[in-house]
């Protein structure tokens, strides 16, 4: 699957460092371009953000519901008749994450689980995903279970909050968001649990009826992908002149802060980032000082 063929409206996740700070960028596909994948602009103070560097992306495709983990090559913000945007590129094929027989589901809600049977110290969890073959669950760090342990999992999911319990066996250990989770194997495969699967395949295919993105109405999104891919590759509409680049090593955006600029950085971040990045600035500028006064007293 190429990065172009990524369907329109699916959440969009880049993975950035600026001045030490790990952050996350949440952006929307608009639609695939023979040049890659174009996404909602992302700015930082007012600026556009450019990642001419491999930067990791992580995207919920909105067509199958499963998540798509790649290096991109170029995250750049190109302008078209339409309006500013980004554009996406990569040079790799993009694997969903979880390439397994069984069709895997995301649910991400909150549940009670017990280990070998013990019913009287029941620990809170996340049920992360889960299929017909198994599913997964973030521990709290209370929890330690190993492979072959028993886990008996109840939740409730859906719009009348239904009940379903399951019995299932550790299988192996792994991390979700630096959180401790565990791949359970289900071995009491009831009636509740096909239902409830059915009716996520379901809604994972309704996804694919959803309008897409239209820049222009008047026209078809072929001719609007036509007239995008003209503007990308002529360039006769040039960029905004102001642009950010962030290198790999997360300080190239120092030098291009400016005092009294908003706090907010598209895809969020915090005082603790902007204080970080007046003490740099800082301690720069008393650096090239007292260079100037050591020069000096040379001469």
């Amino acid at each position: 699957m190429k990065v172009s063929e990524i369907s329109n409206g699916s959440e969009v996740k880049i993975h950035a460092s600026i001045a030490g700070h790990s952050i996350v960028l949440m952006t929307e596909a608009i639609f695939g371009v023979s040049a890659g994948l174009l996404v909602k602009p992302m700015e930082y103070f007012g600026k556009y953000m450019q990642f001419l560097e491999p930067s990791n992306v992580e995207i919920r495709n909105k067509r199958d519901g499963r998540v798509y983990k790649f290096m991109s090559t170029t995250i750049t913000p190109v302008k078209t008749r339409y309006g500013n945007f980004h554009l996406l590129r990569s040079s790799s094929a993009l694997q969903p994450e979880n390439s397994r027989r069984a069709e895997r589901f995301f649910i991400d809600k909150l549940g009670l689980m017990s280990e070998n049977g013990n019913n009287y110290d029941l620990k809170n969890c996340i049920v992360h995903d889960i299929s017909l073959r198994g599913i997964s669950l973030i521990l709290d760090k209370h929890s330690n279970p190993k492979p072959g342990d028993r886990i008996d999992v109840m939740f409730r999911y859906g719009a009348l909050l239904h009940n379903y319990e399951l019995s299932t066996v550790v299988v192996r250990n792994f991390e979700v968001r630096d959180k401790k989770a565990v791949g359970c194997s289900i071995t009491n495969l009831n009636v509740d649990l096909i239902g409830l699967l059915v009716s996520m395949k379901n809604e994972v295919v309704k996804l694919d009826e959803l309008p897409e993105t239209n820049l222009n109405p008047k026209i078809t999104e072929r001719q609007q992908i036509r007239e995008v891919d003209e503007d990308i590759e002529n360039d006769d509409i040039s960029e905004r002149p102001s642009t950010i680049t962030i290198a790999s090593n997360g300080y190239e955006l120092a030098k291009y802060y400016e005092k009294g600029a908003a706090s907010t950085l598209t895809g969020g971040t915090n005082d603790k980032l902007l204080s970080q990045l007046r003490r740099e600035e800082k301690q720069a500028k008393q650096t090239k000082e007292i260079e100037n006064l050591l020069d000096l007293r040379d001469i």
